[in-house]
């Protein structure tokens, strides 16, 4: 039921009347009284004055007003730690206004250490918070995240002490959460990033945040799905949050959906819609002269063009943005801008120009610590050391790639995400349960104060008539919208039912294609040590041989089969098959090696080898051959591996590799 409540209207009216008053000369004069003042003002007074008349800049001239601020910063007693960090924080806000961001977090630093050292937390938890928001727009996304968190750690212990404050609210809780949300995903850990997301998503739905603050949340939520290839979730909750900006003319997260939209339709190869998206975000970026968000839309665009064969139209868009992302010092974009650049240079064939630019791409990303970029920059620069021939350097780059990778997306990761992900979402439908309750309790309390209304105010009765029919109309439009709601949920439901079947049966698949990838790397790593032990024995035969031939020759010919002698135990000595043998093994035996350096951090390279082979199940004849040592040394050397690892004469060596 809606109540109108005119006082409130006629209020909001004659405030916009009043505003409309508050003019520029007013400002200016205003100004020029402050200025006069402190001509002949010394001290405190002066002090007071100047902090004055830098709020009275902030209006027109953020500059300006900074340069009041910064002479009253040097005017304010070094003892007075909360004056002085109060006036660094006001610095730092209109440099982060005027996207100064490196010079925000200098004096947002300064703020934060004298609040520190006065034991204000209140403000400490504050300044975190803004300071990481300066350092995210810059792509410091690790020292983001450590200022939210610092932040989100304050917060539990000071809430006991000031809850219902006025100026602390579980919904600073949850915005502090939202951003950690988002820096997490930059750093790789996307488990986190729902976790902080959803955790967010719930308080503010719980406490009846702003409509703004839970779409900001829905966003958060939609980019860790994304970052784990779950995109068309990524896209529903996009939408979702699309669809409160939209009524609020939020232009700046509007344009952020549309861009997130695009990105997760390029993931899924809908190279038409995420073009229409990005464009969306670009024409709304241009409108509002957003640069940062005129970059990130250019080099979106940028490798779609390049995937329909407009190379120069894509190399002019990731130039346009690289140069934006440097004038901004955002390192982000100037990161993935060169990455892109790279990317293109190769498929122009021009290696030279990509491994520049692969380079400079990998500088800044490390300054970033965005995992997900460093990936796969290091994947492309592998392809281009390969491609140039250098190997060393190509395996290198392509290693980092794999221990990026297996770090992002191992298994206990993506279980602890698909948990975090069935939790949120039961708790949703619980919240959405509740949320009907209390409609349907509100209902009945609205229906019960129509009642007493129309008993206390019959000399209105009329009016009363037309509100009640006003009212029931307004009900039947909501009862109306309510089962339509329940139809689209029922198909919904329906579909994702259908939808988790298909994809439970796209894991068993995928179960079974891992699985039969094990075996074939378990036969490659058998055939790779046969290999070695025929290899082995078939070059000690041939060195007995040899040694019978050369006791009855000549002494020219000894020379020379001494010669073949000594390539023969360089070949039985060399480490390249080894070099294989562990690749092979460690693909198959994940973390093996790296318990048994846990066990004892002295193992020799020959103790390695020697535990490799027993956890191949290999005999100790066996692996004297693979080894090229005698049956003696192979036993003696299995000897001292069970001191090595504090076993029993008497234990059994081989169960104990084997439950490694």
């Amino acid at each position: 039921m809606m109540i109108f409540n005119y006082n409130y209207y006629l209020t909001i009216a004659l405030l916009i009347v009043a505003s409309s008053t508050i003019t520029k000369p007013f400002y200016a004069s205003n100004i020029d009284s402050l200025k006069t003042s402190m001509e002949s003002q010394q001290g405190e007074e002066r002090l007071k004055t100047m902090l004055l008349l830098g709020k009275a800049y902030q209006k027109t001239n953020r500059n300006e007003s900074n340069i009041i601020y910064k002479d009253a910063f040097l005017l304010t007693p070094k003892n007075d730690l909360k004056q002085s960090a109060s006036i660094a924080y006001k610095i730092a806000s209109n440099y982060a206004r005027l996207r100064k961001n490196d010079s925000a977090v200098k004096y947002y630093s300064i703020a934060l250490t004298n609040y520190e050292n006065n034991k204000d937390t209140f403000n400490v938890i504050k300044t975190s918070y803004i300071k990481g928001l300066s350092l995210q727009h810059l792509g410091e996304f690790r020292e983001a995240a450590n200022c939210y968190k610092s932040g989100i750690d304050l917060f539990a212990p000071y809430w006991e002490d000031h809850e219902g404050e006025s100026d602390i609210k579980k919904k600073h809780l949850a915005g502090m959460m939202t951003s950690y949300g988002n820096a997490l995903n930059y750093l790789g850990l996307y488990d986190s990033s729902l976790y902080y997301a959803t955790k967010s998503y719930t308080i503010h739905v719980e406490i009846g945040s702003s409509s703004k603050l839970i779409a900001n949340a829905l966003i958060s939520i939609g980019n860790a799905y994304m970052m784990v290839s779950q995109n068309k979730e990524a896209i529903n909750y996009y939408v979702d949050a699309m669809e409160i900006y939209i009524p609020l003319g939020d232009s700046v997260n509007i344009k952020k959906c549309y861009n997130n939209i695009g990105m997760a339709n390029k993931r899924m190869g809908n190279k038409a819609k995420a073009i229409k998206n990005y464009e969306k975000s670009l024409e709304i970026s241009r409108a509002m002269k957003s640069e940062r968000g005129i970059a990130t839309s250019l080099i979106n665009l940028s490798g779609l063009y390049s995937e329909k064969g407009e190379k120069k139209k894509a190399e002019n868009y990731l130039l346009e943005g690289l140069k934006m992302g440097k004038e901004m010092g955002d390192k982000k974009i100037t990161s993935t801008a060169y990455g892109n650049l790279a990317t293109l240079s190769v498929e122009l064939d021009k290696f030279d120009k990509a491994l520049s630019y692969a380079l400079k791409a990998n500088k800044v990303i490390k300054e970033t610590e965005d995992m997900q970029l460093l990936q796969s920059n290091n994947l492309l620069l592998s392809e281009i050391y390969e491609e140039e021939g250098n190997f060393n350097l190509a395996l290198l780059h392509h290693k980092q790639y794999k221990t990026l990778y297996d770090s992002l997306f191992n298994a206990d990761n993506t279980e602890r995400f698909n948990r975090l992900q069935t939790e949120f979402e039961t708790s949703k439908k619980e919240q959405e349960i509740v949320l009907l309750k209390k409609d349907k309790e509100n209902q009945i309390l609205e229906n019960q104060i129509l009642k007493n209304q129309q008993a206390t105010y019959i000399i209105v009765i009329a009016l009363i008539i037309i509100l009640v029919i006003i009212i029931g109309f307004m009900i039947y439009l909501k009862r109306k919208k309510d089962q339509q709601i329940h139809r689209q949920k029922e198909i919904v439901y329906r579909k994702e039912k259908e939808l988790t079947k298909s994809e439970l049966e796209k894991s068993k698949l995928k179960e079974e294609e891992l699985q039969q990838s094990l075996i074939n790397k378990s036969k490659q790593l058998s055939t790779h040590a046969l290999h070695m032990m025929q290899k082995n024995t078939m070059l000690q035969e041939i060195q007995n041989s040899i040694k019978d031939i050369s006791k009855n020759a000549s002494v020219d010919d000894k020379t020379n089969y001494k010669r073949v002698l000594l390539q023969l135990k360089q070949s039985l000595m060399s480490d390249k098959d080894w070099v294989v043998f562990k690749l092979y093994f460690e693909d198959v035996n994940r973390g093996f090696y790296k318990n048994l350096n846990e066990i004892n951090s002295e193992l020799s390279k020959n103790d390695y080898r020697i535990c490799a082979l027993i956890k191949l199940n290999m005999s100790s004849k066996q692996m004297a051959s693979v080894l090229n040592v005698a049956l003696n040394s192979v036993k003696s050397s299995r000897y001292r591996l069970k001191k090595k690892l504090g076993l029993d004469i008497e234990a059994d060596l081989e169960e104990f590799i084997r439950n490694i």
